[in-house]
């Protein structure tokens, strides 16, 4: 790992850390500058550490790091101009890559390590200290570290503010410390922000320190992630209207709004679903006019993947203000809100494009069409464009990586996101999530506030090595189980056997590392809707989303809600962060892209049918917030059969939950063995659906599954 050395350091996670010269506590620190590589071999090592660096254009004769005593490799580095250099580690015949630096350099077309020495001139903020209670009370230190010119703070450019309001007393000018006590604060997410900048007008990178008020630590499994299609939710707000001239309505802007969903959030609608994560469309603006889109037709960017301008939200949507409202109001309820980042690709009017399409930002003359011939979507994914008015981004542009990340933290704070949905993962290089994870990871180091990146790998029943691939520590939480979606769907909606969904989970189970964070669901933007695919009205005209045989506004079919109840039930009960896509959960009928991304309806627009699917799907929402075991429960299969399937998820201390599903005609009583934690347990459990009752009883517990019906079993309360 590479060290810049300032002042006294706190155990962040950054590429560069800090030290001082040997100032008192009475006087303002200075930086020292002293740059440092760092190498921890996970075993002892017989052969001698080098370093191949571009500083000497990686030249054959490398410098050799030496052993401090304790197995660690260091290497002082002197005299480097400020600036990036890559790097790799040798090790007898090996080049690595430093394994506790997230950040990467692509020189001449190979990946490094990558070193940032900054302008020693240039003073920087280093935390000290911060800690928050759930009472809601607040220390934060700070100190104000001059550059090595010692120019000394601009007393009228240093600032500290909590949740926007300067704290005028914070700082001391004298030894260039800020302080701030805090106490009696609201429950929710707030922040503090501290900017500084010398007398010769450097500013220092400001320091971003977001943190949440709540009495216990938050888990994204804990509750549902909903998707609130933003365009087509609800429109709240008439004058921000605004269709693109001859688009058909469904390719074009129908109204939805940041307002619309602060509505929804405010009237609980979110609550009662136990939503926890709010996911909405990408935000930035998009343009104005109409582009040939999938099957020939002309689509608006009504759906935000079209970025034409950066750091500006899409006007039909609403302002800054606006979205900001947004996130307030979720936070004020405990959810996390994260937004749509699209990074593969700008629109062609995007200033990026017009500036910078011949500064190697871009795939040029690399890129194609993807899908078209020889331009295959696997064997072309890093290179080729989605249209030709999708211009693709080159992630091996250093530049490039620079101003995205930029921009994508800058939306973090502006509109004060929990996180990204990462679009078109396996279309970019690695290095876009691991920066992105880098910088997300420094804020988590110094306040304990997470962030989710969860990504979108579109594949098949066999691409769990694709999703696996970008999931880790210095990458994705999670992604969307597409692995898991097909034969949820073929089982559910299509009646096949449910040994085939258990069969999905158990590999589930083996394959991907402990800690991962996938979301199961059982429809998204990109697919059919599950309630068309569940009643038939795909078959033949029907799967044409723009045909006049493509499906009616309702579905009537009662048998259809019933496998959506089923479907739900699994859904809501897996590990992971459950996906509910808007409208899925009263059943919006839909055939493919655009189709099925139909105008949300709510309340007294429903049927008796899609009320009651609601319902369903509520009950299930309050039951997994209520039980840590269906958020984080080690999850067995107790019996499987193609039309019964009953599984447990329990805790170490004894807390579970059983969940059964019968399709069949017939009740069915059943002897099941509990495992783990609940092989012992005596407890009394009860149906959250029926109140029905389960005593458990080790290996001879007995229950009965009524026929065609769903029971969640949870511990009874006295």
């Amino acid at each position: 790992m590479a060290h810049l050395r300032t002042s006294r350091t706190v155990a962040l996670s950054a590429l560069l850390l800090a030290s001082a010269c040997g100032d008192s506590e009475d006087t303002v620190s200075v930086r020292t500058c002293e740059v440092a590589l760092t190498y921890a071999p996970q075993q002892s090592l017989d052969v001698p550490v080098f370093v191949s660096g571009e500083w000497n254009g990686f030249a054959s004769e490398r410098l050799e790091m030496k052993d401090r005593g304790d197995g660690v490799y260091t290497l002082r580095l002197d005299g480097l101009e400020p600036r990036d250099y890559g790097y790799r580690f040798v090790v007898g015949k090996s080049e690595l890559m430093d394994p506790q630096n997230p950040y990467s350099r692509w020189v001449r077309a190979e990946e490094y390590s990558r070193l940032r020495v900054p302008d020693c001139r240039q003073p920087v903020l280093e935390l000290r200290g911060f800690s928050v209670t759930p009472d809601g009370s607040l220390e934060v230190a700070v100190d104000y570290v001059d550059g090595v010119d010692e120019a000394g703070p601009d007393r009228e450019k240093v600032a500290l503010s909590l949740d926007g309001v300067p704290q005028e007393d914070a700082f001391d000018a004298s030894t260039g410390r800020f302080h701030l006590s805090a106490q009696g604060l609201e429950k929710g997410k707030h922040h503090v922000k501290v900017v500084a900048m010398d007398a010769a007008g450097r500013a220092a990178e400001p320091l971003y320190l977001p943190f949440w008020v709540e009495p216990e630590r938050f888990r994204w499994e804990s509750g549902l992630m909903y998707f609130a299609f933003t365009d087509r939710f609800r429109n709240a707000r008439a004058e921000n209207d605004g269709p693109v001239a001859d688009v058909d309505p469904i390719a074009n802007y129908l109204g939805g709004d940041f307002a619309g969903i602060t509505e929804k959030l405010e009237d609980g609608y979110f609550d009662a679903l136990g939503v926890k994560t709010l996911w909405i469309s990408p935000v930035d603006q998009n343009p104005e006019g109409r582009f040939i889109g999938t099957g020939g037709k002309y689509y608006a960017g009504y759906h935000g993947y079209w970025p034409s301008k950066p750091r500006e939200t899409q006007h039909r949507f609403g302002s800054l203000e606006e979205l900001r409202a947004l996130t307030a109001a979720a936070h004020k309820r405990g959810i996390r809100v994260i937004a749509d980042l699209v990074l593969n690709h700008v629109h062609q009017e995007h200033p990026y494009w017009t500036t910078h399409r011949d500064d190697g930002w871009f795939n040029t003359a690399a890129s194609c069409v993807c899908g078209t011939a020889d331009c295959d979507w696997e064997v072309k994914r890093l290179t080729c464009k989605f249209t030709d008015y999708l211009p693709d981004y080159d992630w091996r542009s250093s530049p490039m990586v620079d101003q995205f990340v930029s921009d994508t933290l800058w939306w973090l704070e502006a509109a004060d996101f929990d996180g990204f949905r990462m679009d078109a993962v396996k279309h970019m290089e690695q290095v876009a999530g691991r920066t992105l994870r880098g910088r997300l990871r420094d804020i988590t180091a110094m306040t304990g506030t997470e962030f989710y990146l969860v990504g979108e790998t579109f594949v098949g029943t066999d691409g769990r090595s694709q999703i696996a691939r970008y999931v880790g520590p210095r990458e994705l939480d999670g992604q969307f189980d597409f692995p898991l979606y097909w034969p949820l769907r073929e089982a559910f909606a299509d009646g096949q056997g449910l040994e085939r969904v258990d069969q999905a989970v158990r590999e589930n189970e083996v394959f991907y590392a402990p800690g991962t964070l996938n979301s199961p669901f059982i429809g998204n933007h990109d697919v059919a809707r599950f309630m068309s695919q569940a009643s038939g009205q795909l078959q033949g005209e029907g799967s044409d989303p723009w045909g006049a045989g493509r499906p009616p506004a309702t579905v009537t079919d009662a048998a259809a809600f019933e496998k959506a109840k089923y479907a739900f039930t699994f859904l809501l009960t897996q590990p992971g962060v459950p996906l509910v896509y808007y409208g899925d959960e009263v059943g919006l009928p839909g055939a493919g892209d655009p189709d099925n991304r139909r105008l949300m309806r709510f309340g007294n627009e429903l049927t008796e049918l899609e009320r009651g699917l609601l319902n369903h799907v509520r009950v299930l929402g309050q039951a997994r917030l209520a039980h840590p075991a269906l958020q984080t429960g080690a999850r067995h299969t107790l019996r499987i059969e193609k039309d019964l399937y009953i599984f447990q998820r329990s805790l170490p201390d004894g807390r579970g939950a059983v969940v059964a599903i019968n399709r069949g005609d017939v009740a069915r009583p059943v002897v099941v063995e509990m495992l783990g934690s609940l092989a012992g347990s005596a407890a009394t459990y009860e149906d959250v659906f029926s109140g029905g009752t389960l005593q458990l009883a080790g290996a001879e517990t007995v229950m009965v599954v009524e026929p065609r019906s769903v029971a969640v079993y949870v511990p009874r309360t006295e």
